[in-house]
C-alpha cells in the first residue's frame, strides 16, 4: 500500500489533476488517524505542500506536525516553504504555516520561527493574529529566555485592545500561561475587567469561561461598583451554555465573599438556572453541576430545600449521578418534605441494583440520624425492607442491619420498633460480617429486652475459634460484659469462658488487650466496673462530614474547577509541580510594571468607558440584597457566542 501511494504521490499526471492529488491526501491522512505508519511517505508530502489547493495544504500541514519529530532532518527541508507561505497573500495560508511551523518538534526550530510570529502578531488578518497569539506559548516551551528579550508578554497586553474578540481571548489565555497567577492579578484590574465586560457577548462560549475567570478576581473598590458588576452579568445565568453559567456563579461568589448575607441571596439567586442546567444535560455535565450544587447546598443551607423534587433519582440517570442525587436529597430534607423524600428514597430499594439499593439504605439512616423527626419513620421503613424477602435480599437485608444500629445509638427509644425484627435476623445473618458485629452490639445494650440475648451470645462464644474476624471478638467481649450487669447468674459462666479466650487470643493485640482490661476492671472493683460499662456514650449531634470547615471554604474557593468535582482542594491531588508552575513568570519586567504601562493608550475608538452600562433592572441593590424580577427566570440565551437580551 505504502509504495503504490509513494508512486502515485510522484506522479506527474497526478499532480494535474486536483481531485485525484486530493482523494490521495485524504487516504494517506486517513491511515494516519487509523494509526498506521506513513513515515516512509514524508519526503513525498513535503512536495506537496509546494501546491495552491488550500485542503491539500491542509492535510499536508497536519501530516509534517505529525512525524517531523520522527524525520528531524528532512523536516527541516520544509521550513523554506513554510515560512515561504506565513508571508502568502491568502490570510488563511498564512495562519496555516504559521500554525504548522509552531506545531514542528524539532530542534533547532526556534530561530525560523521567531520573527514569522513577531510578524503574525501585527497582520492584518485576525485569524493570523490570533494564531501567533497561541504560537507564542509555543516559543517559551522552546526558549526561557526569548519572551523577555522580545518583549512578547508586552506585544500580548497589547492585543488586549484588539477589534476581533478571539484574539482577545487567546491574548488573555497565553498572558496567563505566560505569567501565571501574577498575570490573573494583572488583568483584574478596573481597566481591562470593564472592556472586557463590555465585549463579554461578543466572546463564544468557552472564551466567556476566560474572561469570567479573569473578572472573579476583580476587586471592586465599594458596594456600588459590586452590584454593578453583578446586574450586568445576571443575564449570563440564562446562558445555554452550563460552563458560563458556573463561571458565572463563581464571579457572583468571589464578589460576595466577605458578606455572608448577601452571599446567601447570591446562591439563592443562581439557584433556579443550575437546577434548570443540571436536569437537562447529560450525564456527565449533570455530575458536574450536581457536585458544584452540593458545594452550595453546603454553603447556604436551607436555600435549596423547596427544590429538593428536581433530585429525586430517575433510573435513566448514570449510577454515580443517582448516588449523588440521593446526598444532596440528605442534605435538602427538612420538618415539611421529610416524608416525601424518605418515600422517595424508599422506592429506590430493589434486590436488582444492590449498589444503588445500599446507598438508599444508608441515606435513610442519615435522614433518620439528623432529622429526629424522621427517625420513627426511618425506623418503620428499615422494619419493613428486614421483614421483606426477594432473591438477592442478603446484601440489602445487610446494610439495613447496618443502619437499623446507627439508629438505635442515636435513638434508644426506637428499640421498640426495631428490636423485634433484628432478633428474627440474629439466625440469618451472614457470620464474621459488619451487620453481625452490629447486631452482637444490639444484645449486649438491650438484653433486659431480649429474653434469649445469653443464649444467643453463648453459642457464638462457642464459635470463638471459628471466628476470625478481630471486630466481632471485640464486640463479643464488650456484649458479654454487659449482660453480665444485666444477669449475673445465666452469663457468669461463660464471661469466665470468653475472658480466656481473649486473654489467649495471640492473633490480634486490640482483642487481647480489651480482654485484659476487663479482667483487671472486674477484679478490682465490679460496682466500678459496672458503672464503666453501662454508662453508655455521650450524645453527638456532630458528624464527621460537618467538622471541616476549612475543606467547604477551600471548596468555595476552587469553585468552577476540578477541586469540586473530586471534593478534595487542588494541593491533594495537583503535584507539587503543578502547584509551582502558577508561580512561573515568563517575564519578570512585566509582572513589575501597571497595566496602563503595558497596554499604553488605547484607541480612541475603543477607549474604555468609565462604567458599565447600566441594566434595565437591577436584581442587586446596595439598600436591598433580596433578589427580585425573575428569580426563578431560567430561560436560555442563544445566538453567537451568548445568552439573550440583557433585561
Amino acid at each position: 500500500e505504502i509504495p503504490e501511494l509513494k508512486n502515485l504521490l510522484r506522479d506527474s499526471a497526478v499532480d494535474k489533476d486536483p481531485k485525484t492529488k486530493r482523494a490521495l491526501m485524504e487516504r494517506v491522512v486517513g491511515y494516519m488517524t487509523l494509526g498506521i505508519d506513513m513515515s516512509p511517505l514524508f519526503s513525498e508530502m513535503i512536495m506537496a505542500t509546494a501546491t495552491k489547493d488550500l485542503v491539500q495544504k491542509k492535510m499536508c500541514y497536519l501530516y509534517l506536525s505529525n512525524y517531523a519529530s520522527l524525520q528531524p532532518e528532512m523536516a527541516l527541508l520544509v521550513i523554506n516553504t513554510l515560512q515561504k507561505d506565513a508571508r502568502d497573500e491568502d490570510p488563511m495560508v498564512r495562519g496555516l504555516a504559521l500554525r504548522c511551523l509552531c506545531s514542528l518538534h524539532v530542534e533547532n526550530v526556534l530561530e525560523y520561527l521567531v520573527q514569522p510570529v513577531m510578524t503574525g502578531l501585527h497582520d492584518v488578518s485576525a485569524y493570523v493574529r490570533k494564531t501567533a497569539v497561541i504560537c507564542v506559548i509555543r516559543l517559551r516551551e522552546l526558549s526561557e529566555d526569548i519572551v523577555a528579550e522580545r518583549s512578547l508578554v508586552h506585544e500580548l497586553f497589547h492585543l488586549l485592545n484588539d477589534r476581533d474578540p478571539q484574539v482577545v481571548a487567546n491574548a488573555v489565555h497565553a498572558i496567563l500561561e505566560l505569567q501565571g497567577d501574577a498575570a490573573l492579578k494583572m488583568l483584574a484590574c478596573k481597566s481591562v475587567v470593564i472592556r472586557l465586560l463590555k465585549r463579554l457577548r461578543d466572546f463564544n462560549e468557552w472564551s466567556q469561561c476566560l474572561i469570567l475567570k479573569v473578572v472573579a478576581e476583580f476587586k471592586p473598590e465599594s458596594d456600588e461598583e459590586k452590584f454593578e458588576v453583578m446586574n450586568f452579568l445576571d443575564e449570563r445565568l440564562r446562558h445555554c451554555n452550563s460552563a458560563v453559567v458556573v463561571a458565572t456563579v463563581k464571579v457572583f461568589l468571589n464578589l460576595s465573599a466577605n458578606q455572608p448575607e448577601i452571599q446567601r441571596h447570591v446562591v439563592e439567586r443562581t439557584k433556579a438556572p443550575l437546577v434548570a442546567q443540571m436536569t437537562g444535560a447529560k450525564s456527565e455535565v449533570a455530575y458536574v453541576l450536581l457536585r458544584h450544587i452540593h458545594v452550595l447546598v453546603q454553603q447556604a443551607p436551607g436555600v435549596y430545600d423547596d427544590e429538593y423534587l428536581a433530585f429525586f433519582v430517575r433510573y435513566s440517570d448514570a449510577p454515580y449521578v443517582q448516588n449523588l442525587k440521593i446526598k444532596i436529597l440528605c442534605l435538602l430534607t427538612n420538618a415539611s418534605n421529610f416524608m416525601k423524600i424518605v418515600e422517595e428514597i424508599t422506592s429506590l430499594v430493589s434486590p436488582h441494583e444492590v449498589p444503588l439499593s445500599q446507598a438508599a439504605i444508608q441515606a435513610l439512616g442519615e435522614i433518620g440520624v439528623r432529622r429526629a423527626r424522621a427517625a420513627p419513620l426511618v425506623a418503620d421503613k428499615l422494619s419493613a425492607l428486614l421483614r421483606r424477602t426477594w432473591a438477592n435480599h442478603e446484601q440489602v437485608h445487610k446494610e439495613c442491619i447496618s443502619v437499623a444500629v446507627d439508629l438505635l445509638r442515636a435513638f434508644p427509644p426506637l428499640s421498640a420498633i426495631l428490636l423485634p425484627i433484628l432478633t428474627e435476623r440474629f439466625s440469618t445473618v451472614e457470620p464474621n460480617t459488619p451487620a453481625q458485629v452490629s447486631l452482637v452490639w444490639v444484645l449486649g445494650q438491650f438484653s433486659s429486652d431480649i429474653p434469649e440475648a445469653p443464649y444467643l451470645l453463648e453459642s457464638m462464644i462457642e464459635e470463638w475459634e471459628d471466628t476470625p474476624s478481630a471486630a466481632l471478638r471485640s464486640e463479643l467481649l464488650s456484649a458479654t460484659v454487659k449482660v453480665f450487669f444485666q444477669r449475673p447468674p445465666e452469663v457468669q459462666a461463660m464471661l469466665g469462658k470468653v475472658l480466656k479466650a481473649g486473654l489467649g487470643d495471640a492473633t490480634n493485640v486490640d482483642v487481647h488487650d480489651r480482654a485484659l482490661f476487663y479482667y483487671r476492671l472486674l477484679s478490682t472493683d465490679p460496682a466500678k466496673a459496672q458503672q464503666v460499662v453501662t454508662s453508655g456514650a455521650p450524645e453527638s449531634t456532630q458528624f464527621v462530614d460537618e467538622g471541616s470547615e476549612e475543606l467547604q471554604e477551600r471548596l468555595i474557593e476552587a469553585f468552577g474547577t476540578v477541586s469540586v468535582v473530586y471534593g478534595i482542594p487542588e494541593q491533594r491531588w495537583m503535584s507539587a509541580s503543578a502547584l509551582a508552575s502558577r508561580h512561573l513568570v515568563a517575564d519578570p519586567a512585566v509582572a513589575a510594571r501597571s497595566i496602563t504601562e503595558l497596554e499604553g493608550p488605547p484607541p480612541s475608538t475603543l477607549a474604555p468607558p468609565p462604567s458599565l452600562p447600566a441594566a434595565s433592572v437591577g436584581i442587586y441593590t446596595q439598600d436591598n440584597h433580596a433578589v427580585t424580577n425573575g428569580a426563578h427566570d431560567t430561560s436560555h440565551g442563544t445566538g453567537h457566542g451568548g445568552g439573550g437580551g440583557q433585561r
